[in-house]
């Protein structure tokens, strides 16, 4: 859960009059694709972890054979044009819902996560990790991230969130990244070039969070304070068995069914270690995610959370789709939902906000200096 602070911690933010605006964020495979397409040089220059160049990689180095039936669909898949990641996690459900044995089901995935590790160790090496650092840093990017994400609102009074900030708040973010990489941590982390814990003289305040609100001025600044978190739902390349692929099942037995052995949610145990983060969010962002049914957990945690609590959800999308349709491709991958009401589903609609860019020059985890 969100830890509660106070003036034990910092002096200015007193809990009775200020507030901890909790931000959830979730990040997926369009992150790391941006990154690398930026930085990555040498051997496997203009290589990035997308489904087709894990497909390509597999094969070139021959590291699968025909017995294995997970790479035997990623043929057809690419024979049929499929792209985006998340249609490897969907090749995993077609071959469950054929019946396939779980029990070899299991195995090929377990071999995949070797393949994948061997993929990801080519492909972020030191000196794309060195370089990611030296931009982010020398750019002040990961404060211009958690500082001023509001001035990708194209209609700046558009979020209700903004209406509730003010001087000596405290802006609390928690990243789930869903890649495997360290490459979000990268950019995200606070060096000392970029932050300092207590940069002024006589307050300790040392976030300038920018408001973007017409009533208040574009350039309207909040002294602020900041906590930020990441965590890996899905494991990282650096522990070879903590990577998760798997399906995402509605209902199951979770005492005796062998389902559970594909389950991403009963592994990474979502409801044990993430559930009270997904309760106590006050916006939530997700970032270069596919929105795919394979992570229908979050997006239903999502959905209940705006019913219940009335709070937003900002989807960064790359590409030119029609803001709506990129709202329905959310609520499509809600399977928790799939019988709500029209009504119900235009109520949760109605709380979304939708960025889309071009060429990643966003505030929030862009690559473009805008301050």
């Amino acid at each position: 859960m969100f830890k509660k602070y106070d003036t034990e911690v910092f002096e200015k933010f007193d809990n009775q009059k200020n507030a901890q605006h909790n931000i959830f964020v979730l990040v997926g495979n369009g992150f790391d694709i941006s990154v690398l397409n930026k930085f990555k040089k040498g051997k496997m220059n203009g290589k990035t972890t997308s489904y087709a160049d894990f497909y390509d990689y597999i094969t070139y180095f021959n590291l699968s054979d025909d017995t294995n039936i997970l790479y035997e669909k990623m043929k057809e898949d690419r024979r049929r044009g499929k792209e985006n990641w998340s249609d490897f996690e969907n090749t995993i459900s077609e071959l469950f819902n054929e019946h396939v044995s779980i029990k070899e089901l299991e195995t090929c995935i377990d071999k995949f996560q070797a393949y994948f590790t061997k993929f990801l160790n080519e492909l972020v090496d030191a000196e794309t990790l060195l370089e990611l650092s030296k931009f982010v840093s020398k750019n002040h990017l990961s404060i211009q991230s958690m500082a001023s994400f509001l001035k990708d609102m194209g209609s700046p009074d558009s979020l209700r969130f903004i209406s509730k900030t003010r001087h000596y708040d405290l802006f609390y973010y928690v990243f789930a990244n869903f890649n495997y990489t360290s490459l979000l941590d990268n950019y995200l982390y606070l060096d000392k070039i970029q932050f300092d814990p207590h940069c002024y003289r006589t307050v300790d305040t040392h976030l300038s969070f920018g408001v973007n609100k017409k009533k208040f001025g574009s350039d309207t600044r909040w002294s602020s304070y900041l906590v930020s978190e990441i965590k890996h739902p899905h494991g990282t390349q650096d522990i070879p068995r903590s990577i998760l692929f798997g399906i995402d099942l509605p209902e199951y037995d979770k005492g005796e069914s062998q389902e559970k052995r594909l389950v991403k949610s009963y592994w990474s145990q979502y409801d044990v270690k993430y559930k009270s983060y997904m309760e106590e969010a006050e916006l939530f962002i997700i970032y270069g995610m596919s929105l795919g049914r394979t992570d229908a957990w979050w997006m239903d945690e999502i959905f209940q959370s705006i019913l219940d609590r009335d709070v937003e959800l900002i989807i960064y999308k790359h590409g030119d789709e029609d803001r709506d349709s990129i709202k329905k491709m959310f609520i499509d991958c809600c399977i928790r939902h799939v019988d709500c009401s029209e009504e119900t589903k235009k109520k949760v609609e109605d709380n979304i906000h939708v960025v889309t860019f071009d060429n990643n020059d966003t505030y929030f985890l862009g690559f473009k200096v805008k301050e």
